[in-house]
């Protein structure tokens, strides 16, 4: 409600406040005993919020059918459709005289229950039944007591004789009676109290629409155009190490602290130069201001696996674009739903499901993402490092569906996601970070089936699969020991725990063995090495030999090596992908007796490759490569080594 929402829940103070004008005198007289027993009695008997809500709908019917009025009179000839229902009376000239909203009964009788609804909450918070009880009590105690006193005789009565009954209901209905008389007096003055609160006057047609429930089509925003849904069961996703951080960001919390400043950080460092990290950490939606760990504390619970699939559909999503990182996309959360096999849930309605993809929505536009790239060292001396800073995902949450009071959809009937990459991305595609130039248009697959593993079953297994799809575009061979990649998906001490504790390393073994288990169903492929004996799979009936008794089983399992691939086509399919670097093992010794400028540009240029590009490979400025190929620098051994494995290099 344009100018309202701050309003539209507030009662007058002043006016609120006289209902308590008249016992103010006597209000230290009052028994607490009997105020308790008096609000009890009017919150769970009384008629008081029927009639406050009645008098509601009759005086903001009553305000709309005015304002129509206006438009009507003010408006040259208006299109029907922008016309709420409404019976026009016009006189002999063809003036409009009076205008009458078209309601039946059933339609006074929801708006008015809706009033109820909208308004319970407030009569809660301005203590509006407490004033009440204590203004009959100052006013009429002798009315309030006849009528708890009867209600406790009532509710004692086991038996009694026609004729006494008879009377008692005769009394009951008197008293009744004139307790609503009180009633409808205090009612006045609440709505009073509600509609100045309000400003009624200076509401307008679309506030009233808000509050009567009304829909009509000028109200209507347009529906945004969204993205198809992702039909393929192998999904193409970026694996670059913002990307990858950002997920262990979500996951791995206890990595998150506070730094010098006050901040929460999380922090990654490269594994092949600890001097080049990424950092993140916790704005407010739509700021780049950072957030004192206090604040960042309760956007940081709220990471988690549901986070981490969002994150993961959008990065789906942005490689779907004809130019993955620009431009923007939106997605329904109904289809969100569906990726993430909650449609097939009954534990919840389809609003909640709806709430809870916006909400998890709403969270991952509170992450930024900070890389910090050492570039070299200047001719002075210094080191040239770049140090972008943004937000990962820009995000607008669209909830649609029936507005309450405060503005907001509670039961929403859908939820449109917009969603653009972070402006960071261009920094790392211009002069920020060479490697990471290169790194943005990196990506590995992912089988969807990932996405419907429920955490609450299978964590471990959720971890594990998420790893190996980032992992695996680096790390072709799949080959792994249980130790490497238990440590990558869980806090350390959980696995000291396991080596001292018989019962937690029996629990972990367990855990793990469900996870492996549930990967193969999923059709992914697992070779165990001849370290991992076939008494210590998974599902083996076998016991533990004689000869292996020397070691704990856990010890066993630390140590053992297991080939983890990903589902076909995905093995074939990142085979194929050239942007891959040579594997280490297959290096052959290299002459370097010193490489030409001539050499350099030719290769390069029969690569394909810009400056900029090998640059990327090389993990070098743009601007040393340039050096080399004028003859002003040249490389070094190992910058030698480097270029004859990436350029198709003569001597």
């Amino acid at each position: 409600m344009p100018e309202q929402n701050d309003k539209i829940f507030k009662f007058n103070k002043t006016q609120v406040d006289e209902l308590q004008d008249r016992c103010n005198l006597y209000k230290n007289n009052l028994n607490p005993q009997q105020i308790k027993q008096t609000t009890q009695w009017l919150r769970a008997h009384s008629n008081l919020l029927r009639l406050v809500a009645d008098l509601l709908a009759f005086r903001f019917i009553k305000r709309y059918e005015e304002l129509v009025k206006i438009q009507l009179k003010t408006t040259i000839n208006p299109s029907e459709s922008e016309l709420p229902p409404v019976e026009i009376i016009r006189d002999l000239e063809d003036n409009v005289t009076a205008v009458k909203l078209k309601l039946d009964e059933g339609n006074i009788a929801q708006i008015v229950k809706h009033l109820e609804n909208d308004f319970a909450p407030e009569f809660e918070a301005a203590k509006i039944w407490e004033k009440t009880a204590e203004e009959l009590l100052t006013n009429h105690e002798q009315l309030v007591i006849e009528k708890l006193a009867q209600l406790d005789l009532l509710r004692g009565e086991t038996s009694t004789k026609t004729g006494s009954r008879n009377r008692q209901e005769a009394k009951s209905a008197a008293l009744e009676s004139e307790i609503s008389l009180v009633l409808q007096d205090i009612s006045q003055r609440v709505v009073s109290a509600i509609t100045k609160g309000l400003d009624l006057p200076k509401l307008t047609l679309a506030d009233l629409n808000q509050i009567l429930r009304f829909k009509p089509n000028q109200t209507q925003e347009p529906i945004p155009v969204t993205e198809p849904r992702l039909t393929n069961d192998i999904l193409a996703v970026p694996t670059f190490a913002a990307l990858t951080s950002a997920i262990r960001a979500q996951i791995r919390k206890e990595f998150w602290h506070k730094d010098d400043n006050g901040l929460a950080y999380f922090k990654h460092q490269a594994k092949g130069n600890p001097n080049n990290y990424i950092e993140h950490y916790i704005s407010s939606p739509g700021d780049i201001t950072v957030l004192p760990w206090e604040q960042a504390e309760q956007i940081i619970d709220k990471y988690g696996f549901n986070t981490v699939k969002l994150h993961l559909i959008f990065a789906a999503h942005t490689m779907n674009q004809p130019v993955p990182w620009e431009g923007k996309f939106c997605l329904k959360a109904s289809d969100v739903i569906k990726y993430l096999g909650w449609d097939k849930r009954t534990d919840l309605p389809v609003h909640q499901k709806l709430s809870e993809i916006a909400k998890t929505a709403f969270v991952l536009d509170c992450l930024l993402v900070k890389s910090v790239w050492v570039e070299g060292r200047n001719k002075k001396g210094g080191i040239n490092a770049s140090t972008p800073t943004g937000r990962m995902w820009n995000v607008v949450v669209d909830p649609r569906g029936q507005l309450n009071l405060a503005g907001k959809v509670e039961q929403p009937e859908e939820v449109y996601i917009t969603v653009q990459p972070g402006l960071i991305f261009h920094s790392f595609l211009n002069k920020a970070g060479s490697k990471l130039k290169e790194a943005l248009y990196q990506f590995g697959y992912l089988a969807k089936d990932i996405l419907t593993i429920d955490p609450y079953h299978d964590e471990l297994a959720l971890r594990l699969a998420i790893h190996l799809a980032m992992e695996s575009r680096i790390h072709v061979t799949g080959k792994y020991r249980v130790e490497t990649l238990l440590k990558a998906l869980l806090p350390h001490n959980v696995i000291d725990k396991a080596r001292s504790d018989k019962r937690k390393g029996y629990d972990l073994r367990q855990r793990w063995d469900n996870a492996l288990k549930l990967l193969q169903k999923l059709k992914w492929q697992i070779r165990f090495d001849e370290s991992y004996p076939e008494w210590l799979q998974p599902g083996s009936q076998e016991g533990k030999p004689k000869e292996a008794r020397k070691m704990k089983i856990i010890e066993w399992l630390l140590q053992a090596k297991l080939t983890i691939n990903p589902p076909d086509p995905i093995p074939e399919l990142l085979a194929a992908n050239v942007k891959r670097q040579p594997k280490a093992q297959k290096r052959i010794p290299i002459r370097t007796t010193g490489l030409t400028s001539e050499q350099i540009r030719k290769a390069r240029k029969a690569k394909g490759w810009s400056q900029r590009k090998l640059a990327g490979w090389l993990g070098v400025s743009n601007a040393l490569v340039g050096y080399w190929e004028k003859g002003k620098r040249t490389p070094s051994e190992e910058m030698e080594t480097k270029l004859r494995e990436l350029l198709p290099i003569k001597d």
